[in-house]
This record gives C-alpha cells, structure tokens and sequence, in this order.
C-alpha cells in the first residue's frame, strides 16, 4: 500500500463455461494492455478489440490481426491449462 510509481500491468483472464439467464454464453476472454480477446466455446469464434480506441467492442479486429489474436489465444489456453479449467462438451442427443 505504501509503495509509489505505477502499478505493474498483468493480462487478466475470463474462464465463464455455462450460460447465464442474462444472455451469457459459455466462453473465456483475455486482457492484456489494450487488447481483449474473446473465444466463444460454442463455435471456437474468436473476437479482439483495441479498447484504447474502441471501448465499446464493437469492431472485431481478429481477421485484421491475426497473429495478435494467436498469440493472446496461445496464451489463454496455456492459462486454462494450469488452472485445470473444464471446458463445456456438447451433450450427446440420441
């Protein structure tokens, strides 16, 4: 508390796997300075946004960057895969 100069900036990670009854859908997001990346895990689709310049989401920039959108991707997994995260399966139908 007592210590000055800036904070130190860490990537926060989203694990979210069940939908919610206010629209949620399963998935997993990860900041990093001024990018988010979204993965959905219905369809493995993939958003990223520049927040310093689009705050309210609304210009998905992973086909224009893709190898940002990889990286922060990469990333994400490795997260999941120390916290031993379980991501949802589709339940059979028969």
């Amino acid at each position: 508390l007592r210590q000055t100069g800036p904070l130190p900036r860490r990537a926060l990670f989203w694990h979210y796997p069940h939908y919610s009854n206010q629209g949620g859908r399963p998935g997993a997001a990860i900041r990093d300075g001024d990018y988010k990346l979204i993965e959905f895990y219905e369809d493995n689709k993939l958003e990223l946004y520049n927040l310093a310049t689009d705050i309210g989401e609304t210009r998905n920039l992973a086909a224009q960057m893709p190898q940002r959108a990889k990286e922060l991707k990469d990333r994400l997994d490795a997260w999941r895969k120390r916290m031993g995260a379980q991501i949802p399966t589709r339940k059979p139908t028969g």
